[in-house]
């Protein structure tokens, strides 16, 4: 049974057609973008989405907004299935050839293994991509894509989760990633996959920059504040902010941050840094000064939260209540 991400042709109001020139009003609402997106990242994301065929609602890609020190940027990203599935395309299209050489890892020691058994990371993992015959080799060191947070209760700066205990397969995702970039340039240029962009929350913005762009109000219908929706206006504000100090746990992920966004827009659309923190505060039972508080455990808690305010609205309109 083939693994590619399925791709065929698909109709409804969500469809991109091979001559659309820019987003529909229901697609870019569907889409959830955050507030800092431009004219131009909406053109390009559309570009890339026509050329390499992956479908943005699957989330088989994505845009997601990342702070930098020059500001919010836009990073177009998907898996490393997706850019299996866009080299095999590309190979087929040309009637070429694709395998691989070889996957390896090495330790401190620079021996190369073909397979990692140590408990501990791995220094670098190596992968190298044949197209037609051709050998495209890269390698990733794991201190340039490890992603990290400080832990509180020890001061340290320590790896996630994912990072800690599949270490050596999150760095094969980011050498594969590199080796089929560099086999297919026309065709992955400009796309990453999400394990190679992990470590770029690393860093918190520069507080020169000035205050980030206000998002939507997690938690409002928790704190009982009135609710407008407006949903032909409503655009989700994806952030970046990297939870480098969360009080235990494991930083919130991209995935659970779009998710928790995407229901943010459903719920309301207009709402203050303040109003939005003292949301969180009543649902967490706990005083949330910023979103860098909180960990994976409590983004689940406030989608479930917002999830719940969702349903009990459905249930109103539907005479449930």
């Amino acid at each position: 049974m083939s693994t590619d991400i399925a791709h065929r042709p698909t109709t409804g109001d969500l469809a991109l057609s091979p001559d659309q020139t820019e987003w529909t009003e229901k697609q870019r609402y569907a889409l959830g973008l955050g507030q800092n997106v431009t004219g131009a990242d909406l053109a390009i994301y559309l570009h890339v989405c026509q050329r390499t065929g992956l479908d943005p609602f699957a989330r088989q890609i994505y845009m997601i907004e990342r702070w930098t020190k020059d500001g919010p940027r836009q990073t177009i990203q998907t898996g490393i299935d997706g850019y299996r599935l866009i080299a095999r395309r590309a190979t087929d299209a040309a009637r070429g050839a694709l395998a691989y050489a070889a996957m390896e890892w090495c330790g401190a020691d620079g021996a190369w293994r073909d397979v990692w058994l140590s408990p501990e990371a791995p220094a670098a993992a190596r992968c190298v991509v044949l197209r037609d015959g051709q050998p495209y080799p890269a390698v990733a060191l794991y201190r340039e894509y490890v992603q990290t947070y400080k832990d509180k209760s020890s001061g340290q700066t320590v790896p996630t989760a994912m990072w800690k205990d599949k270490a050596a397969g999150q760095l094969q995702k980011c050498a594969e990633a590199l080796a089929l970039r560099k086999a297919f340039p026309l065709d992955l240029s400009g796309i990453y996959v999400e394990e190679e962009m992990q470590q770029a929350d690393n860093r918190q913005p520069d507080p020169k920059q000035g205050a980030r762009p206000r998002g939507l109000d997690a938690v409002r219908a928790a704190a009982g504040a009135p609710v407008p929706v407006e949903p032909e206006t409503v655009v989700a504000t994806v952030e970046a902010e990297r939870p480098g100090d969360v009080d235990g746990g494991d930083p919130i992920s991209d995935r659970t941050r779009r998710k928790m966004f995407a229901l943010l827009a459903k719920v309301d659309p207009n709402a203050d840094d303040d109003t939005q923190r003292k949301g969180m505060s009543l649902v967490l039972g706990r005083e949330v000064t910023s979103r860098a508080d909180l960990s994976e455990d409590d983004a689940h808690a406030v989608i479930a939260a917002l999830q719940a305010e969702l349903d009990r609205r459905d249930a109103v309109q539907t005479g449930g209540e």
